[in-house]
């Protein structure tokens, strides 16, 4: 048994919807896993207990209260409240404790307590904020939401917050309430798909809100975006990210896409949300933080949508059993609308739109090439599947859905139907970069896309068929945090699509523990085993080499793919000369 994680979780979260502190700790390690059982658990949790409440007693601090477990095939959880203010110290007290724990369950005596003492007694005194706590408990009695991290506290969003350092807050009285209040916020999640939504709907909000000069503040894997203006550039999917957007004090709609990293790392950064949007759940990302299937993974997302409050909306995909699952589970607080492709055909979805539609619940679909939401007898439509840029006239049935549930999502919203119409005619492939992006150069037709597990790559593998009447080239890559498994069912697809060349090139900054030119090795073995042929396969060293060698004997028609397309500048650079 070894102590595998102690975190902060700061938000809502896998194990909790409220702040804890939570230690992991794993049964086994190095392949000699152990199962969780009912009897392990239980002796796990008195051992762990009785170290931390012999720490806590040493620091003047009370019993925990009730604690919190979740269980995974060889990691269990603990969970508690601790205040925000102390948290961090608490933290600490909680790794003592469980590797005391763990030290005693291998037949060690208790760890010193009088060390731990010394170590972190001015720690806890240090870090003790009454001002911070009873801002806390003031934003809480006027329902007002309160965000923190380690070096602010912020009550309200956007517009209508205020943020104080922690040492410069001052009394409640003068604290500007009476200018405090929410603002509307989108949450945005799925495996595959969220980054294209996120895009999209904070269009068709800037659309809707341009001509009053409201301002919409976006966070995804692009960066931070205020406004006009680009705060930070990168992958910001995370809850620096949110507090980031939700502290600006311009922001009057925040559209947030929120990553599994993020959740399982610190939760949500939001305490609640007006629209959940959640895409899809699949096999990726797997082993991490005891997230060990997709049915593991679909609780993670499932955090998302359990923010959405009351008043608010969950927009949820109806071919994705997952989510319906969710939905029939009882546990969403807001009201859920459906969305599905229906043109692309699927009995089970097209019951449960009828059903829900007949309950005089939210739907969103496609009749015979024309999206439409609908609830009850009464229907709005959105314009025809061609006409969608990101759909490359229907061939992308994956944004044909991403399109489905922007329009849930910005419905939710109270956007208005016109400028959710408008916008989704005029959000175009350059306005979604490495999402399913086409560039045609001399006739030959460039697919960048981020696909980089089976069901996204099938996806694009799809939408390229459809587009091509030459030859067809893939330039691939995966991380090295996948399993070989996963690996070979990626390179599976690609051979589906009948490529007439396959690139494949290491992600230098993705070995995550494998070794150069395992990943390359793990496709070459593949390919070979389903008999794609030898002479038409080659290992390059960027996208950029592979789109060289591509082109170098290029012609009209072809269509050349990047998987896992990172490079954007260099990319660009090779394509313009």
């Amino acid at each position: 048994m070894t102590v595998d994680d102690v975190r902060r979780l700061t938000g809502p979260n896998v194990v909790a919807p409220q702040p804890l502190v939570v230690v992991d700790l794993a049964l086994g390690s190095g392949g000699n896993e152990t199962a969780v059982d009912d009897a392990t658990v239980e002796r796990l949790q008195a051992l762990y207990l009785g170290e931390l409440a012999r720490v806590r007693a040493a620091l003047g601090l009370g019993e925990v209260g009730a604690t919190v477990i979740r269980r995974s095939r060889n990691i269990v959880t603990f969970g508690y409240f601790a205040p925000p203010d102390i948290m961090l110290a608490c933290a600490e007290a909680s790794e003592w404790a469980a590797n005391s724990a763990v030290g005693i369950a291998s037949g060690l005596p208790p760890m010193d307590l009088e060390t731990a003492r010394v170590l972190l007694a001015p720690m806890l005194e240090q870090a003790k904020n009454p001002a911070m706590v009873a801002l806390i408990e003031e934003a809480r009695r006027r329902q007002l939401p309160f965000l923190w991290d380690d070096e602010d506290v912020t009550v309200g969003e956007g517009r209508g917050s205020i943020t104080y350092a922690h040492g410069a807050i001052p009394p409640m009285a003068e604290v500007p309430w009476a200018e405090l209040r929410r603002i509307p916020v989108a949450l945005v999640t799925g495996t595959n798909g969220k980054t294209t939504s996120t895009r999209l709907l904070a269009h068709v909000a800037r659309t809707a809100l341009a001509a009053d000069g409201r301002v919409v503040g976006v966070s995804s894997s692009d960066g931070v975006i205020l406004g006009a203006e680009t705060a930070e550039k990168g992958d910001w999917t995370g809850p620096a990210a949110a507090r980031r957007v939700l502290r600006h004090r311009e922001t009057d709609l925040a559209v947030l896409e929120t990553a599994r990293g993020g959740i399982l790392r610190r939760g949500l950064a939001v305490p609640d949300a007006d629209v959940a949007l959640l895409t899809n759940v699949s096999a990726d990302h797997l082993g991490g933080y005891g997230v060990d299937d997709v049915e593991a993974m679909a609780e993670v997302k499932a955090v998302v949508a359990r923010a959405a409050r009351g008043s608010g909306t969950v927009v949820l995909n109806a071919r994705d059993r997952q989510l319906v699952r969710l939905a029939e589970s009882g546990t969403l607080a807001a009201e859920v609308t459906f969305f599905a492709d229906l043109d692309a055909g699927d009995e089970a979805a097209s019951a449960l739109l009828t059903a829900h539609r007949a309950a005089g619940l939210p739907v969103v679909f496609t009749r015979d090439g024309v999206l439409v939401a609908a609830r009850g007898d009464a229907e709005a439509l959105f314009g025809r599947v061609e006409d969608v840029p990101i759909t490359f006239s229907g061939a992308a049935r994956y944004n044909v859905e991403n399109a489905l549930g922007v329009i849930g999502a910005a419905r939710g919203l109270g956007l208005p139907d016109e400028a959710i119409a408008r916008a989704l005619v005029s959000f175009g492939s350059e306005d979604n970069p490495r999402r399913g992006q086409l560039v045609e150069k001399n006739g030959v037709r460039v697919f960048l896309d981020f696909g980089h597990n089976p069901r996204a790559v099938r996806a694009a593998m799809s939408t390229v068929t459809a587009l091509r009447s030459g030859r067809l080239t893939v330039i691939m890559a995966a991380p090295g945090d996948r399993s070989d498994a996963d690996i070979a069912d990626v390179a599976s697809e690609v051979f589906a699509a009948k490529p007439d060349r396959i690139f494949v090139r290491d992600l230098p900054h993705y070995l995550r523990g494998r070794a150069p030119g395992e990943v390359p090795e793990i496709f070459a073995r593949t390919f070979h085993d389903l008999g794609f042929a030898d002479d038409a396969f080659a290992r390059v060293t960027s996208e950029v080499d592979g789109l060289e060698r591509a082109f170098s004997d290029a012609r009209p028609g072809d269509v050349v793919v990047v998987l896992v397309h990172l490079d954007r500048d260099e990319v660009s650079a090779f394509l313009a000369r």
